[in-house]
Protein backbone atom coordinates (compact mmCIF):
# COMPACT_ATOMS: atom_id res chain seq x y z
CA UNK A 1 0.00 0.00 0.00
CA UNK A 2 2.74 2.62 1.01
CA UNK A 3 4.54 1.73 -2.19
CA UNK A 4 1.31 2.28 -4.33
CA UNK A 5 0.83 5.60 -2.87
CA UNK A 6 4.70 6.24 -3.55
CA UNK A 7 4.24 5.46 -7.09
CA UNK A 8 1.08 7.11 -7.35
CA UNK A 9 2.59 10.93 -5.67
CA UNK A 10 5.55 10.61 -8.39
CA UNK A 11 2.75 9.90 -11.08
CA UNK A 12 1.46 13.06 -10.30
CA UNK A 13 4.10 15.22 -10.23
CA UNK A 14 5.11 14.40 -13.59
CA UNK A 15 1.46 15.36 -15.04
CA UNK A 16 1.68 18.93 -16.68
CA UNK A 17 -0.35 21.39 -14.90
CA UNK A 18 -3.67 22.12 -16.19
CA UNK A 19 -4.25 24.37 -19.01
CA UNK A 20 -5.32 27.93 -17.76
CA UNK A 21 -8.22 29.96 -19.68
CA UNK A 22 -8.96 33.94 -18.47
CA UNK A 23 -12.01 35.79 -19.46
CA UNK A 24 -12.70 39.29 -18.57
CA UNK A 25 -9.56 41.43 -19.41
CA UNK A 26 -10.31 44.53 -20.30
CA UNK A 27 -9.11 46.81 -23.23
CA UNK A 28 -6.02 48.70 -21.36
CA UNK A 29 -4.07 48.18 -17.77
CA UNK A 30 -4.87 50.18 -14.99
CA UNK A 31 -1.18 50.56 -13.42
CA UNK A 32 2.44 49.99 -14.67
CA UNK A 33 5.52 48.87 -12.91
CA UNK A 34 7.61 51.38 -11.67
CA UNK A 35 10.67 51.83 -9.53
CA UNK A 36 12.73 54.76 -7.75
CA UNK A 37 16.07 55.69 -8.29
CA UNK A 38 19.01 57.43 -8.15
CA UNK A 39 21.17 59.47 -10.41
CA UNK A 40 25.03 59.97 -9.96
CA UNK A 41 28.50 60.82 -11.63
CA UNK A 42 30.73 58.25 -10.08
CA UNK A 43 29.69 54.89 -8.52
CA UNK A 44 30.00 55.33 -5.23
CA UNK A 45 29.35 59.00 -4.97
CA UNK A 46 26.74 61.03 -4.04
CA UNK A 47 23.33 60.88 -5.43
CA UNK A 48 22.23 63.77 -7.60
CA UNK A 49 19.62 66.16 -6.05
CA UNK A 50 17.12 68.97 -6.16
CA UNK A 51 17.11 71.94 -3.55
CA UNK A 52 13.83 72.23 -1.84
CA UNK A 53 12.72 74.86 0.67
CA UNK A 54 11.67 71.99 2.50
CA UNK A 55 13.74 69.37 2.03
CA UNK A 56 16.50 68.23 -0.40
CA UNK A 57 15.77 65.12 -2.89
CA UNK A 58 17.03 63.03 -5.18
CA UNK A 59 14.92 60.23 -5.88
CA UNK A 60 13.12 59.54 -9.62
CA UNK A 61 10.16 57.78 -9.97
CA UNK A 62 10.29 55.30 -13.62
CA UNK A 63 8.37 53.31 -15.68
CA UNK A 64 10.02 50.29 -16.02
CA UNK A 65 9.79 49.72 -19.08
CA UNK A 66 10.81 46.22 -20.76
CA UNK A 67 9.50 47.91 -24.06
CA UNK A 68 12.75 50.34 -23.86
CA UNK A 69 15.80 50.15 -25.00
CA UNK A 70 17.37 52.88 -23.22
CA UNK A 71 17.06 54.79 -20.08
CA UNK A 72 15.15 57.69 -20.79
CA UNK A 73 15.28 60.75 -18.12
CA UNK A 74 12.84 63.78 -19.30
CA UNK A 75 14.77 66.84 -20.06
CA UNK A 76 13.18 68.43 -16.95
CA UNK A 77 14.23 65.56 -14.80
CA UNK A 78 17.81 66.40 -15.99
CA UNK A 79 18.01 69.89 -15.92
CA UNK A 80 16.79 69.91 -12.37
CA UNK A 81 19.68 67.02 -11.22
CA UNK A 82 22.09 68.65 -13.20
CA UNK A 83 22.96 65.68 -15.69
CA UNK A 84 25.41 67.36 -18.74
CA UNK A 85 24.67 66.25 -22.18
CA UNK A 86 27.08 65.37 -24.57
CA UNK A 87 28.72 67.40 -27.00
CA UNK A 88 30.67 67.86 -29.39
CA UNK A 89 32.76 70.84 -31.33
CA UNK A 90 34.21 72.04 -28.58
CA UNK A 91 30.75 71.76 -26.27
CA UNK A 92 28.95 73.54 -28.83
CA UNK A 93 26.41 71.33 -30.32
CA UNK A 94 25.10 68.57 -28.56
CA UNK A 95 24.67 65.10 -29.64
CA UNK A 96 21.12 63.96 -31.23
CA UNK A 97 19.90 60.75 -30.69
CA UNK A 98 16.58 59.37 -33.05
CA UNK A 99 14.31 57.08 -31.29
CA UNK A 100 11.08 55.22 -31.95
CA UNK A 101 7.89 54.99 -30.13
CA UNK A 102 4.22 54.43 -30.03
CA UNK A 103 3.21 57.58 -31.85
CA UNK A 104 6.37 57.73 -33.80
CA UNK A 105 10.40 58.54 -33.61
CA UNK A 106 11.53 61.75 -31.78
CA UNK A 107 14.84 63.13 -31.05
CA UNK A 108 16.39 63.08 -27.88
CA UNK A 109 20.06 64.18 -26.25
CA UNK A 110 22.32 62.25 -24.90
CA UNK A 111 23.83 62.20 -21.56
CA UNK A 112 27.21 62.26 -20.33
CA UNK A 113 27.78 58.82 -18.22
CA UNK A 114 26.06 58.78 -15.38
CA UNK A 115 25.46 55.24 -12.99
CA UNK A 116 21.76 54.32 -11.05
CA UNK A 117 20.65 53.10 -8.21
CA UNK A 118 17.84 51.60 -7.61
CA UNK A 119 14.97 50.78 -5.14
CA UNK A 120 11.89 49.41 -4.38
CA UNK A 121 8.82 51.15 -5.91
CA UNK A 122 7.39 51.00 -2.31
CA UNK A 123 10.59 52.79 -1.07
CA UNK A 124 11.54 56.95 -1.27
CA UNK A 125 14.51 58.17 0.75
CA UNK A 126 15.12 62.02 -0.06
CA UNK A 127 17.89 63.99 1.45
CA UNK A 128 21.55 63.43 1.62
CA UNK A 129 21.67 60.40 4.02
CA UNK A 130 23.93 58.86 1.86
CA UNK A 131 24.44 55.64 4.16
CA UNK A 132 20.48 55.36 3.57
CA UNK A 133 20.36 56.11 0.15
CA UNK A 134 23.15 53.38 -0.36
CA UNK A 135 21.29 50.46 1.96
CA UNK A 136 18.34 51.08 -0.20
CA UNK A 137 18.53 51.65 -3.96
CA UNK A 138 21.22 48.84 -3.59
CA UNK A 139 21.37 47.67 -7.49
CA UNK A 140 23.29 49.60 -9.41
CA UNK A 141 23.94 50.04 -12.87
CA UNK A 142 26.59 52.11 -14.81
CA UNK A 143 28.49 53.55 -16.38
CA UNK A 144 25.62 54.04 -19.02
CA UNK A 145 24.29 57.04 -21.44
CA UNK A 146 20.89 58.25 -21.05
CA UNK A 147 18.74 59.77 -23.56
CA UNK A 148 17.11 63.09 -22.02
CA UNK A 149 13.83 64.33 -24.13
CA UNK A 150 11.93 64.07 -26.32
CA UNK A 151 13.82 67.54 -27.57
CA UNK A 152 11.19 70.11 -28.70
CA UNK A 153 8.66 69.10 -26.36
CA UNK A 154 6.38 71.73 -24.44
CA UNK A 155 6.40 72.08 -20.66
CA UNK A 156 3.87 71.64 -17.63
CA UNK A 157 0.31 70.53 -18.39
CA UNK A 158 0.96 69.79 -22.17
CA UNK A 159 3.74 67.40 -21.49
CA UNK A 160 2.12 65.79 -18.71
CA UNK A 161 -0.72 65.74 -21.55
CA UNK A 162 1.43 64.50 -24.11
CA UNK A 163 3.46 61.66 -21.79
CA UNK A 164 6.48 64.19 -22.67
CA UNK A 165 7.56 64.62 -19.19
CA UNK A 166 7.94 60.62 -18.07
CA UNK A 167 11.14 58.80 -16.86
CA UNK A 168 11.92 55.48 -18.23
CA UNK A 169 14.04 52.75 -16.67
CA UNK A 170 14.11 50.48 -19.89
CA UNK A 171 16.29 47.22 -20.59
CA UNK A 172 19.75 48.66 -19.52
CA UNK A 173 17.91 49.26 -15.98
CA UNK A 174 17.23 45.40 -15.95
CA UNK A 175 20.64 43.63 -17.27
CA UNK A 176 21.36 40.57 -15.64
CA UNK A 177 18.46 41.14 -12.92
CA UNK A 178 15.36 40.12 -12.02
CA UNK A 179 12.22 41.99 -11.49
CA UNK A 180 9.05 41.02 -9.56
CA UNK A 181 5.81 42.21 -10.04
CA UNK A 182 3.39 41.95 -6.47
CA UNK A 183 0.22 42.90 -8.26
CA UNK A 184 -2.24 41.96 -4.85
CA UNK A 185 -3.05 45.65 -4.01
CA UNK A 186 -3.47 47.03 -7.75
CA UNK A 187 -5.35 43.81 -8.49
CA UNK A 188 -7.63 44.76 -5.25
CA UNK A 189 -7.82 48.25 -6.33
CA UNK A 190 -6.19 49.74 -3.07
CA UNK A 191 -2.27 50.64 -4.43
CA UNK A 192 -0.38 50.30 -7.43
CA UNK A 193 1.94 47.71 -8.09
CA UNK A 194 4.80 46.94 -6.00
CA UNK A 195 8.02 46.22 -8.19
CA UNK A 196 11.80 45.59 -7.03
CA UNK A 197 14.55 44.41 -9.12
CA UNK A 198 16.86 41.44 -7.38
CA UNK A 199 20.61 40.45 -8.68
CA UNK A 200 19.64 37.27 -10.73
CA UNK A 201 21.52 35.05 -8.25
CA UNK A 202 18.99 36.04 -5.58
CA UNK A 203 16.84 33.12 -6.28
CA UNK A 204 15.99 32.29 -2.76
CA UNK A 205 13.86 35.55 -2.48
CA UNK A 206 11.85 35.11 -5.51
CA UNK A 207 8.78 34.23 -5.12
CA UNK A 208 7.88 31.02 -7.10
CA UNK A 209 5.71 31.10 -10.43
CA UNK A 210 4.24 27.89 -11.53
CA UNK A 211 3.78 29.08 -15.13
CA UNK A 212 7.38 30.13 -17.34
CA UNK A 213 6.75 32.02 -20.80
CA UNK A 214 10.09 31.39 -23.21
CA UNK A 215 11.47 34.76 -24.42
CA UNK A 216 13.38 35.63 -27.28
CA UNK A 217 15.28 38.76 -27.89
CA UNK A 218 15.81 42.18 -30.16
CA UNK A 219 18.44 44.27 -30.67
CA UNK A 220 17.06 47.55 -32.26
CA UNK A 221 20.35 49.81 -31.90
CA UNK A 222 20.67 49.39 -35.96
CA UNK A 223 17.63 51.06 -36.30
CA UNK A 224 18.49 54.15 -34.35
CA UNK A 225 20.19 57.46 -35.37
CA UNK A 226 22.96 58.89 -33.70
CA UNK A 227 24.29 62.80 -35.18
CA UNK A 228 27.38 62.86 -35.24
CA UNK A 229 27.70 59.01 -36.25
CA UNK A 230 31.09 59.16 -34.25
CA UNK A 231 29.54 60.52 -31.11
CA UNK A 232 28.88 57.98 -28.65
CA UNK A 233 24.73 56.90 -28.50
CA UNK A 234 22.62 56.24 -25.51
CA UNK A 235 23.01 52.76 -23.96
CA UNK A 236 20.77 50.20 -25.43
CA UNK A 237 19.83 46.56 -24.58
CA UNK A 238 17.84 44.10 -26.61
CA UNK A 239 14.42 43.88 -26.02
CA UNK A 240 12.17 40.82 -24.74
CA UNK A 241 9.67 39.06 -27.29
CA UNK A 242 7.40 36.43 -26.71
CA UNK A 243 7.77 34.45 -30.25
CA UNK A 244 10.89 34.01 -32.06
CA UNK A 245 12.70 37.32 -32.70
CA UNK A 246 12.06 39.58 -35.30
CA UNK A 247 15.54 40.72 -35.97
CA UNK A 248 16.74 36.90 -37.20
CA UNK A 249 20.20 37.21 -39.50
CA UNK A 250 18.94 34.95 -42.72
CA UNK A 251 19.01 31.69 -42.42
CA UNK A 252 18.90 31.68 -38.44
CA UNK A 253 16.36 29.68 -36.47
CA UNK A 254 14.47 30.41 -33.42
CA UNK A 255 12.65 27.98 -31.98
CA UNK A 256 10.82 30.18 -28.96
CA UNK A 257 7.31 29.09 -29.48
CA UNK A 258 5.25 31.86 -31.03
CA UNK A 259 1.89 33.57 -29.92
CA UNK A 260 -1.27 32.08 -31.58
CA UNK A 261 -4.19 34.75 -32.11
CA UNK A 262 -7.32 33.29 -33.30
CA UNK A 263 -10.52 35.17 -34.37
CA UNK A 264 -13.09 34.11 -37.54
CA UNK A 265 -12.13 31.03 -37.23
CA UNK A 266 -8.58 32.17 -38.67
CA UNK A 267 -5.22 31.04 -36.75
CA UNK A 268 -1.89 32.98 -37.17
CA UNK A 269 1.85 32.66 -35.56
CA UNK A 270 2.89 36.08 -34.36
CA UNK A 271 6.06 37.33 -32.32
CA UNK A 272 5.04 39.78 -29.42
CA UNK A 273 7.09 42.25 -27.62
CA UNK A 274 6.85 42.00 -23.73
CA UNK A 275 6.27 45.37 -22.97
CA UNK A 276 5.59 46.67 -19.23
CA UNK A 277 5.64 50.44 -20.58
CA UNK A 278 2.31 49.48 -22.57
CA UNK A 279 -0.90 49.67 -20.77
CA UNK A 280 -2.59 48.28 -23.83
CA UNK A 281 -1.79 45.41 -26.41
CA UNK A 282 -1.42 45.79 -29.98
CA UNK A 283 -1.67 43.85 -33.37
CA UNK A 284 -0.41 45.07 -36.54
CA UNK A 285 -2.16 45.87 -39.63
CA UNK A 286 -0.95 43.17 -41.33
CA UNK A 287 -1.98 40.41 -39.07
CA UNK A 288 -5.22 41.81 -38.07
CA UNK A 289 -6.07 41.64 -41.71
CA UNK A 290 -5.19 38.11 -42.20
CA UNK A 291 -7.09 37.78 -39.50
CA UNK A 292 -9.92 39.13 -41.72
CA UNK A 293 -10.30 42.85 -39.73
CA UNK A 294 -9.10 45.89 -41.21
CA UNK A 295 -9.40 50.02 -41.42
CA UNK A 296 -12.34 51.42 -42.88
CA UNK A 297 -10.87 53.97 -45.57
CA UNK A 298 -13.41 56.52 -44.98
CA UNK A 299 -13.29 56.32 -41.01
CA UNK A 300 -9.47 56.13 -39.47
CA UNK A 301 -10.87 54.76 -35.92
CA UNK A 302 -13.26 52.36 -37.05
CA UNK A 303 -12.44 48.82 -37.99
CA UNK A 304 -14.40 46.80 -40.86
CA UNK A 305 -14.91 43.23 -40.30
CA UNK A 306 -16.19 43.50 -36.50
CA UNK A 307 -19.36 44.50 -35.45
CA UNK A 308 -19.63 48.20 -33.94
CA UNK A 309 -20.42 46.71 -30.75
CA UNK A 310 -17.25 44.72 -30.69
CA UNK A 311 -14.63 47.62 -30.97
CA UNK A 312 -12.72 49.73 -29.06
CA UNK A 313 -10.61 53.06 -29.51
CA UNK A 314 -8.15 53.96 -27.43
CA UNK A 315 -5.76 56.66 -27.25
CA UNK A 316 -2.00 55.43 -26.78
CA UNK A 317 0.80 57.35 -26.23
CA UNK A 318 4.26 58.02 -25.47
CA UNK A 319 7.83 58.36 -27.19
CA UNK A 320 7.06 60.01 -30.10
CA UNK A 321 3.61 61.63 -28.82
CA UNK A 322 0.19 60.26 -28.88
CA UNK A 323 -2.49 58.95 -31.45
CA UNK A 324 -5.37 57.12 -31.04
CA UNK A 325 -6.01 53.46 -33.10
CA UNK A 326 -9.38 51.20 -33.19
CA UNK A 327 -9.23 48.02 -31.43
CA UNK A 328 -11.14 44.61 -31.08
CA UNK A 329 -11.97 41.37 -29.50
CA UNK A 330 -9.62 38.19 -30.31
CA UNK A 331 -11.73 35.28 -30.13
CA UNK A 332 -8.31 33.65 -28.13
CA UNK A 333 -4.87 34.73 -28.05
CA UNK A 334 -3.00 31.61 -26.35
CA UNK A 335 0.62 32.12 -24.34
CA UNK A 336 2.89 29.16 -24.60
CA UNK A 337 4.52 27.87 -21.76
CA UNK A 338 7.81 25.85 -21.01
CA UNK A 339 5.20 23.74 -18.49
CA UNK A 340 3.70 22.51 -21.85
CA UNK A 341 0.20 23.96 -20.88
CA UNK A 342 -0.76 27.29 -22.58
CA UNK A 343 -2.50 30.02 -20.79
CA UNK A 344 -5.28 31.38 -23.16
CA UNK A 345 -6.63 34.45 -22.62
CA UNK A 346 -10.62 34.17 -24.13
CA UNK A 347 -11.68 37.37 -25.64
CA UNK A 348 -8.66 39.18 -25.88
CA UNK A 349 -8.57 42.74 -26.45
CA UNK A 350 -6.11 43.73 -28.78
CA UNK A 351 -5.59 47.40 -30.53
CA UNK A 352 -5.07 47.73 -34.46
CA UNK A 353 -1.62 49.01 -35.01
CA UNK A 354 1.82 49.46 -36.40
CA UNK A 355 5.09 49.89 -34.52
CA UNK A 356 7.77 50.15 -37.25
CA UNK A 357 11.19 50.74 -37.33
CA UNK A 358 13.57 51.42 -40.54
CA UNK A 359 16.98 50.29 -40.63
CA UNK A 360 18.84 54.13 -41.34
CA UNK A 361 21.71 52.80 -43.83
CA UNK A 362 19.48 50.18 -45.92
CA UNK A 363 16.52 51.51 -45.78
CA UNK A 364 14.30 48.40 -44.98
CA UNK A 365 11.61 48.37 -42.50
CA UNK A 366 10.20 45.93 -39.84
CA UNK A 367 7.14 45.97 -38.63
CA UNK A 368 5.96 44.27 -35.19
CA UNK A 369 3.81 41.87 -35.17
CA UNK A 370 2.10 43.17 -31.63
CA UNK A 371 2.81 43.98 -28.40
CA UNK A 372 1.85 42.27 -25.32
CA UNK A 373 1.08 44.75 -22.51
CA UNK A 374 -0.13 44.87 -19.20
CA UNK A 375 -3.59 44.51 -19.74
CA UNK A 376 -3.33 41.15 -19.72
CA UNK A 377 -1.39 40.57 -16.70
CA UNK A 378 -2.96 43.17 -14.03
CA UNK A 379 -6.35 44.80 -13.56
CA UNK A 380 -7.64 46.63 -16.40
CA UNK A 381 -10.06 49.01 -17.15
CA UNK A 382 -12.93 49.69 -20.56
CA UNK A 383 -12.40 53.09 -20.91
CA UNK A 384 -14.09 55.03 -23.42
CA UNK A 385 -11.90 58.36 -24.37
CA UNK A 386 -14.17 59.68 -26.75
CA UNK A 387 -15.83 62.70 -24.47
CA UNK A 388 -13.53 65.25 -22.65
CA UNK A 389 -12.27 63.29 -20.01
CA UNK A 390 -11.77 59.60 -19.87
CA UNK A 391 -14.69 57.68 -18.56
CA UNK A 392 -13.81 54.54 -17.31
CA UNK A 393 -16.93 51.25 -17.93
CA UNK A 394 -15.66 48.70 -16.21
CA UNK A 395 -12.78 47.30 -14.53
CA UNK A 396 -12.02 44.01 -14.05
CA UNK A 397 -9.15 42.14 -11.82
CA UNK A 398 -5.91 40.35 -13.17
CA UNK A 399 -5.40 36.85 -12.20
CA UNK A 400 -1.96 36.98 -11.77
CA UNK A 401 -0.43 37.30 -7.89
CA UNK A 402 3.41 37.49 -9.16
CA UNK A 403 5.13 38.67 -12.47
CA UNK A 404 8.82 37.86 -12.75
CA UNK A 405 10.75 38.67 -15.56
CA UNK A 406 13.93 36.63 -15.21
CA UNK A 407 16.60 38.71 -18.50
CA UNK A 408 19.40 36.48 -18.02
CA UNK A 409 16.89 32.93 -18.37
CA UNK A 410 14.56 34.89 -20.82
CA UNK A 411 11.79 33.36 -18.50
CA UNK A 412 8.11 35.32 -17.82
CA UNK A 413 6.85 33.93 -14.74
CA UNK A 414 3.38 33.53 -13.89
CA UNK A 415 1.48 32.86 -10.59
Amino acid sequence: MLLRRVILAILLLALPAAAQEIDGVEPAAIDQPRINLVVRTRPAGPPLFVKSDHEDFSNVEAFLDTGASGVVLSAHTADQLGVDRESVAGGKTNVLFQDVGVGGGDKFAVSDPIYISIAPSTSEVNGNDLSVINSTYNENFGPLRAEVGPLGMLNGLMALLTMSDMDIAGIPAMQGKIVVMDTKDVNNFTDKIHTTIYDANAQNVIPRTSRHVKLSYADFARYTTTTPATAPGPSMAANPFIGPSPLLPPGAHDSTPPVIAISHGRRISCSFLLDTGAAASMISEAHAAELGVRYDPANATHLLGVPDDKQFTLQIGGIGGMKTAAGFYLDKLILPTIEGTPITFLHAPVLVSDITVADPVTKKQITLDGVFGMNFLVASADIDTSGLLPDINKISPGMFRWIVFDQPRGLLGLE
